[in-house]
């Protein structure tokens, strides 16, 4: 009979949850509460970077705090499904893979205006005048950005705090989001809430490289990817988004381009809607591996989540 740890039987049902259900409705998804408590504390707030430190201490100590209820709660099956609930939050695979194959559809049905509409929820850039190809290079981008700030990086959390370091990586992410802009009226509030995101990303983002690379032997051209990324990962104004963007860039052999911002990949062509099924099937079966890996590592003797 094989026994499973609580808390791996918890990321078991949580990535069934996500695979079944996806994204819970508003009023009650977890990140959603995060949004609204983020909202109570900058609405109409002094736009300085001491209580922007302030409030980013408030809500991922908030975070955690919710995170330590839940374990205090014990290993019934209410804790089970709460705790579940709550990780489930922390990540979406199903709603990222989903809505990057609906926009692809929509492309190569031609589409435009309502891709471009789509394209609002799932990249930070002006998308009234993205052509097909960009359009298709910002579904590309954004779901190797998401890769790492929507599944790796809460589940390295998870493995190495728990259910509180995936919640307080979520609320993190939240606030850089929000309020993490390089830009009036966030610059000053947003500032501390920027810096812990790149820094808490840092190391994902790397790590993502490997995943996307072991992908990339079925999916793609895994040499490419190295070789691209090694070129091209820090032309992102962010330090992290370059390294599993570029890393897809160089698998898909693809010019991923944010016009006036940045190129990876200068010397591919520009991309087509069928690339982003590629890019889907590279980063679903990384994010099966990040999984299978917390398994592997949850079950090492003295490594326990």
């Amino acid at each position: 009979m094989i026994i499973i740890d609580f808390w791996l039987q918890v990321l078991l049902l949580a990535v069934l949850f996500d695979i079944l259900f996806g994204e819970p409705t508003a009023f009650i998804h977890p990140v959603v509460w995060m949004g609204k408590m983020i909202n109570v504390f900058s609405r109409g707030a002094r736009h300085r970077k001491i209580y922007g430190l302030l409030m980013m201490i408030s809500c991922v100590g908030a975070a955690i705090l919710a995170g330590f209820l839940i374990i205090s709660l014990g290993t019934g099956l209410p804790s089970l499904i709460i705790a579940a609930y709550l990780l489930k939050s922390s990540f979406s695979i199903r709603m990222l893979l989903v809505s990057a194959l609906g926009i692809k559809k929509d492309l190569e049905v031609g589409n435009i205006g309502k891709v471009r509409n789509d394209l609002k929820t799932f990249v930070g850039r002006d998308t009234s005048t993205l052509n097909k190809s960009q359009s298709a290079s910002a579904v590309i981008e954004s779901v190797a950005e998401s890769f790492v700030d929507g599944i790796l990086s809460p589940l390295l959390y998870f493995v190495v705090f728990g259910l509180p370091g995936a919640l307080a990586y979520r609320m993190i992410n939240t606030l850089d989001s929000m309020v993490g802009y390089k830009k009036e009226p966030f610059i000053d509030l947003g500032y501390a809430s920027a810096r812990l995101d790149d820094i808490v990303n840092w190391v994902p983002a790397r790590l993502s490289v490997a995943f996307i690379f072991i992908a990339s032997v079925f999916f793609g051209k895994p040499a490419d990817a190295i070789k691209t990324c090694i070129k091209d990962h820090g032309r992102t104004a962010s330090p992290n988004s370059g390294w599993p963007m570029a890393a897809v860039s160089g698998a898909l052999n693809v010019r991923l381009e944010k016009v006036g911002f940045h190129v990876l990949g200068g010397q591919f062509n520009e991309p087509q809607p069928f690339q982003i099924k590629t890019a889907v099937n590279i980063v679903g079966f990384s994010s099966f591996l990040v999984i299978a890996g917390v398994f592997f590592v949850g079950n090492v003797p003295l490594i326990r989540i």
